[in-house]
């Protein structure tokens, strides 16, 4: 028989992957990109919408509390109009469409 910790611990599985869909400046995407790109592959970017200026960002749950420490830094000195609009997390249907 398994214990009750473990059984809790089975029941809610860690999250695998963290998808965060982004609205930037379409005229700064290309930057923000690079910038989170360049901080060591905290995080995978991938342009949803170039003129709306919707970005991607796939990360581990790892690197999630440094992605918001960039996406913060990024919005408080090159992008006033950057927000996250919703985390995807591991749903890749509705992530890649």
């Amino acid at each position: 028989m398994l214990d009750e910790e473990l059984k809790e611990k089975l029941s809610h599985p860690p999250r695998k992957s963290v998808n965060l869909m982004v609205k930037v400046d379409p005229s700064k995407l290309n930057f923000i990109s690079m910038v989170v790109d360049g901080h060591g592959r905290i995080a995978l970017p991938r342009t949803r919408s170039g003129k709306q200026g919707i970005l991607d960002f796939l990360t581990s749950p790892d690197f999630v509390d440094d992605l918001y420490l960039i996406l913060d830094d990024i919005k408080k000195n090159h992008d006033p109009t950057l927000e996250i609009i919703k985390d995807l997390g591991d749903n890749w249907l509705e992530a890649v469409t």
